[in-house]
């Protein structure tokens, strides 16, 4: 600002406001929360160590010494619970210090060019991950799971345990994540309560209905949102990054997602609810309050429980909330859905869907070894008839 001279001063530092608010919501609440708190760390560190956190005045050797040992200390937990932390914490603590110098206009110190380590830093967290165990995901759970955590909350009977059974419906069938119809988690920045991710949570305004090709009015009867025949969900915003996805299913009977999204819509809205309230609200008591991840948890593992599925080798301390998402990926490829088809209806930008495709499922191998064993006839068409010693003089 100092370059700035005369009435403009005043113009320029409201662009320079501006511009880093902008930067600032350029990533999510937690992943700056994140860096902030890293970086607090290592600055710590640098000043125990008598050195600048941006390590203008070091050789490049002493820059890898200095920062494979603070990810080293981070590793021990020291900036956790003092529990060792897996590598993801690790690369995320050392993101800290590539970002914060990069965003200050500083060299980067942690890696040689974009998404490279240099060499020393790539050998360490090439050996957290080696001493990591491997990654479990959460187990994909067949259609009788959200189908049994319906009806369990239905015979309880409360509006809070219905909304979880509708919503365990809604998740299997759309393959939604867990941030997307539940309670939005919130993290505090410069004072201020914001959502800790980008996604933005369904509304009942992102909900429409169909009934022969035409629009049917959400604030219909509830006999007749469930006479309906299909059901759209428009997505605003999310993890991603995408915006406007629309996600669209025909109904499947009085247990299917449309039906779940019509009681969850006529809840509601005959409460005195607005279109702007999420999916997951409920009205108790003339309360309202939002149904959370824990609960969906909960439910999709009492179901499994209730089916015995632990007798199939599905432990319900495995399940969780993405077991929904994945369930749904896995009925979609169980059933001949092409691999273009399910990153459609999942709204993944890869082939990361395939983690959900697990090779426990023994229906994957139906018929593999039956296949395998058939007899097969085969010669080497790589083979050719060498010349014979006259031809070749």
């Amino acid at each position: 600002m100092a370059r700035v001279q005369g009435p403009g001063k005043v113009g320029v530092a409201c662009d320079l406001l501006l511009a880093w608010r902008t930067i600032a919501d350029g990533v999510t609440a937690q992943t700056s929360k994140t860096r902030q708190k890293y970086w607090k760390h290592w600055t710590e560190y640098c000043h125990q160590c008598t050195t600048d956190p941006y390590l203008d005045e070091l050789s490049s050797c002493e820059r890898a010494v200095l920062i494979t040992a603070f990810a080293a200390r981070v590793r021990t937990g020291a900036y956790g619970r003092g529990d060792q932390v897996g590598v993801q914490t690790v690369t995320k603590a050392l993101a800290a210090i590539s970002k914060t110098c990069q965003l200050v206009g500083k060299q980067n110190p942690v890696t040689q060019t974009e998404g490279k380590y240099i060499l020393p830093v790539e050998r360490i967290v090439e050996g957290f991950k080696r001493q990591d165990p491997p990654a479990i995901p959460q187990m994909a759970v067949p259609i009788d799971v959200p189908e049994a955590a319906l009806a369990l909350a239905y015979a309880v009977g409360t509006n809070r345990t219905e909304a979880v059974g509708d919503l365990t419906i809604v998740a299997f069938y759309y393959l939604l994540r867990s941030g997307e119809y539940t309670k939005p988690r919130k993290v505090k920045r410069n004072g201020i309560m914001v959502r800790a991710t980008r996604t933005v949570q369904f509304k009942v305004k992102d909900v429409g209905f169909w009934k022969d090709g035409k629009i049917l009015p959400r604030r219909s009867s509830l006999s007749a949102l469930l006479q309906a025949d299909a059901a759209t969900m428009k997505i605003t915003n999310q993890k991603n990054g995408r915006t406007g996805q629309t996600l669209h299913h025909e109904s499947t009977g009085p247990n299917g997602a449309v039906a779940a999204l019509a009681r969850r819509t006529h809840h509601i809205l005959s409460n005195t609810g607005s279109e702007n309230q999420l999916i997951c609200d409920v009205c108790e008591d003339e309360a309202w309050t939002s149904v959370t991840s824990t609960e969906i948890v909960h439910a999709v593992r009492q179901a499994a429980k209730s089916l015995n599925l632990q007798e199939k080798g599905i432990d319900p301390d495995m399940i969780g909330a993405h077991s929904l998402r994945a369930g749904g990926a896995m009925a979609l490829k169980i059933m001949g859905e092409t691999d273009s088809t399910i990153r459609k209806f999942g709204r993944w930008t890869s082939d990361t869907w395939m983690m959900y495709i697990h090779s426990q499922i023994s229906q994957l191998y139906k018929g593999v070894a039956q296949k395998m064993s058939t007899p097969i006839d085969y010669h080497n068409i790589a083979f050719i008839e060498p010349m014979l010693v006259e031809e070749q003089q």
